[in-house]
């Protein structure tokens, strides 16, 4: 991921387990994923795993047999092997993705999409496609808005249309889309600002806040997850998006 701080993978996994954010925006996860955690012997695919929260999350839910993980990152994946060391890791790209086609039942891109450059993005989510099996689903989370200073790891912010659009272009049938992270949102909104790094207390609210703001901010996420456990309700306004789709049928 370009412009990261040469810190900032062994920061984001002192925190994967603890952070607010983190924690709530897996409890999303959950809501979104609803009939698929509900089946067994799942392949998943953490694409862009980072530091591994994700998988290790997933190794707990009795969903998933098989856990792989790929990232661009050499550092991210020594990390997230020792967080996970059951999943199957590589150091790849999105568009080259080191599997055989069809491999997974479900592909997870958590915060990919934006630090995706715009001339590659097709082509890496048709990589995607590739490699989901043909009943499986992705679920794209990403930064959501056009924020008047855009962070620096960002090639590109989205609203709910253009996520659309690129899934659709690249042979998915979006099944439901919907905002979250409504407090971050707002927050961000007021501030006018990108967010800061994160610290154990901090994901772009500042670190004076404190407990109380984790507190508030996890809490406002678990509500959040709660109300998209209904699988035709969506949320209007947010600092993320979410879609989660199929593969379309061939033309």
């Amino acid at each position: 991921m370009r412009g990261v701080p040469p810190d900032y993978y062994r920061r984001l996994h002192a925190v994967e387990d603890s952070h607010w954010w983190q924690l709530g925006m897996r409890a999303i996860t959950a809501s979104m994923l609803g009939a698929q955690l509900q089946r067994r012997h799942l392949r998943l695919l953490d694409a862009g795993c980072g530091t591994g929260g994700f998988l290790a999350w997933a190794a707990l839910q009795p969903a998933f047999e098989r856990l792989c993980g790929a990232d661009v990152s050499s550092e991210a994946i020594e990390l997230a092997q020792e967080t996970v060391p059951s999943a199957e890791l590589h150091v790849a790209p999105l568009r080259a993705l080191p599997f055989e086609d069809a491999a997974f039942d479900v592909v997870v891109l958590n915060d990919v999409l934006q630090h995706v450059d715009e001339d590659e993005l097709e082509s890496s989510l048709r990589e995607v496609r590739r490699v989901l099996d043909r009943n499986g689903v992705v679920l794209a989370r990403t930064n959501a808005g056009r924020r008047a200073r855009r962070d620096r790891r960002d090639w590109r912010l989205y609203d709910a249309a253009m996520l659309r659009r690129e899934l659709e272009g690249a042979g998915f049938r979006v099944e439901r889309l919907t905002h979250a992270n409504a407090l971050l949102g707002a927050w961000g909104s007021l501030r006018g600002r990108a967010p800061v790094a994160p610290t154990a207390t901090s994901c772009g609210i500042p670190d004076r806040a404190g407990r109380l703001a984790s507190a508030v901010g996890l809490r406002v996420l678990e509500l959040e997850a709660r109300y998209l456990r209904g699988p035709r309700r969506s949320l209007r306004y947010g600092h993320t998006l979410l879609a989660l789709a199929n593969r379309a049928a061939e033309r």
